[in-house]
């Protein structure tokens, strides 16, 4: 879920761009890289994140930090809820957003 201004439509900051994600239990979101950084929070579950490679179990409460351009994903052990924002907007704005599912340009 995409969190917006209610009087623009559009972020809820210039700068800021925040989302909330639901992984059912069991299921694990493509591999991709973005431009831009995101820090995430887990609100509720359990779960891990792939960081190129690295996986790090994470419960509620934790938070972790995707770097620009690197490679990620998101395995959910139990309902896997998580709190993220990022600087899309700005890179967005700028003509500098890129992702990639991979082995996709998106």
């Amino acid at each position: 879920m995409h969190f917006v201004n209610p009087t623009t439509g559009g972020d809820i900051m210039h700068a800021i761009r925040a989302e909330f994600h639901r992984l059912r239990a069991g299921a694990v979101s493509a591999e991709r890289r973005e431009v831009g950084s995101r820090v995430s929070q887990v609100f509720e579950g359990r779960g891990q994140v792939v960081l190129d490679g690295i996986s790090r179990t994470l419960e509620k409460s934790d938070l972790f930090v995707i770097p620009s351009w690197i490679s990620w994903s998101l395995h959910a052990e139990s309902q896997f809820d998580l709190f993220s924002f990022s600087d899309a907007p700005i890179m967005e704005r700028l003509n500098f957003d890129r992702a990639m599912v991979i082995g996709h340009l998106v």
